[in-house]
């Protein structure tokens, strides 16, 4: 019984230092590795073109440093009106850049993105 607990406890351990270490891998990428991963996906479902793509590339990385930058910053209300304009800038940049179909299924995926978030963290509540 006290092996079957050990073994139960070590694979707990193991799956519990797995997910840390994959959520730490996620937040160490520079800010030119989110916008070049944002652009590779954006280029791939929504087919940019060569124009498009550099421009995705650049407001991606543009807003990927910004982002980078307010990390720095104290949390409060101030943090979270300058991520809510973040997101918001973002949003009108590429609805300038992209196609009105591009610009849709750009949106049905930040929409499912979003609702893959509030899923693993229990509803949202």
């Amino acid at each position: 019984m006290k092996s079957i607990i050990k073994s139960l406890f070590a694979v707990l351990l193991l799956a519990s230092a797995t997910t840390v270490f994959a959520q730490q891998q996620m937040q160490q990428r520079t800010p030119e590795e989110k916008a070049q991963r944002q652009t590779m996906w954006m280029q791939k479902n929504l087919g940019l073109s060569e124009e498009q793509n550099k421009k995705v590339y650049d407001i991606m990385l543009y807003h990927a440093q910004q982002a980078d930058n307010d990390k720095n910053m104290a949390p409060g209300p101030d943090k979270k009106m300058e991520k809510k304009e973040l997101k918001r800038d973002v949003d009108t940049e590429l609805k300038a850049t992209l196609t009105g179909d591009q610009y849709q299924r750009y949106q049905q995926h930040v929409a499912e993105m979003k609702a893959k978030k509030q899923e693993r963290r229990g509803g949202g509540y």
